[in-house]
């Protein structure tokens, strides 16, 4: 048999392809909300950007950092799981979907920064 052929029998396995999709989606908004912090902290630097009071830019700072720390987060317990070879808890969910919460604060928060520093 072709390998095409031995691999559209095989049962699909659901919850891994879940799994790995969540880990994957995990370290996408780790690396988002790096990506973020470091803009922030470049931004800050220019002369138009030391004009943000600091509290906005810490309160950016935080929700980026928190982001990311919940991300890191949801993929330790994936790690976890799989190397106790259990299913994922309810607690992963909450972490992906908190650090998508402060993701899009974060941005959200930094669009309205500069758009009353520009306009």
């Amino acid at each position: 048999m072709s390998d095409v052929t031995t691999l559209a029998e095989q049962p699909a396995d659901h919850d891994r392809d879940r799994e790995f999709l969540l880990y994957d989606y995990s370290k996408h908004l780790l690396s988002l909300a790096l990506l973020a912090i470091g803009g922030v902290i470049t931004i800050f630097q220019s002369p138009l950007g030391k004009s943000l009071p600091s509290i906005a830019v810490a309160g950016l700072l935080l929700a980026f950092a928190v982001s990311g720390v919940l991300a890191l987060s949801g993929s330790s317990a994936i790690l976890q799981a799989r190397q106790r070879r259990q299913p994922l808890g309810n607690a992963v969910w909450l972490y992906i979907r908190g650090s998508m919460a402060f993701l899009g604060a974060g941005v959200g928060a930094f669009l309205v920064s500069w758009l009353e520093l520009l306009l």
